[in-house]
C-alpha cells in the first residue's frame, strides 16, 4: 500500500507534472525580480519594528495569535522564522503560506506576471 499524501500536496505535485492543466514556467531569473525584502514585508506585518544592525526586523506572526514579537524577518535577504514554532523560510515560502498559493503562483503573483 503506497503512502497517502495530504491531498494539497498530491495536487501540488500533480500540478508541477501538469496533470492539472497546462504546466506553467516561471520567468527567467525570476529570483532576481522579486520584490524587496523590506517593503514586502512592511506591507503584509503592520507590528514590524525597525531593522537591527544584521538586517532582523522582529514583529507579530501572522501564522498564529501572537502577543509578543515571535517573528523575526532579514529585510536585507528576505528570510523569516517564527520562534513560536510556525516555522520558517524565504519570502517566497512566507508569500506561499500567507497567500495559500501552489509555489509557482506565488512566485507568479509576486512577479505581477499573469497567465
Amino acid at each position: 500500500m503506497k503512502a497517502s499524501l495530504p491531498m494539497n500536496t498530491r495536487q501540488a505535485v500533480a500540478s508541477m507534472r501538469g496533470l492539472y492543466g497546462k504546466p506553467r514556467r516561471l520567468p527567467e531569473h525570476w529570483r532576481d525580480r522579486l520584490p524587496d525584502p523590506d517593503a514586502y514585508y512592511r506591507a503584509r506585518i503592520p507590528s514590524l519594528g525597525k531593522a537591527h544592525g544584521n538586517g532582523w526586523a522582529q514583529g507579530r506572526c501572522p501564522f498564529h495569535d501572537d502577543g509578543t514579537a515571535s517573528l523575526s524577518v532579514n529585510l536585507a535577504h528576505g528570510g523569516w522564522k517564527c520562534f513560536a514554532g510556525c516555522g520558517g523560510g524565504d519570502l517566497v515560502g512566507f508569500h506561499v503560506r500567507v497567500s495559500g498559493l501552489p509555489f509557482t503562483d506565488a512566485v507568479r503573483d509576486l512577479l505581477g506576471v499573469r497567465a
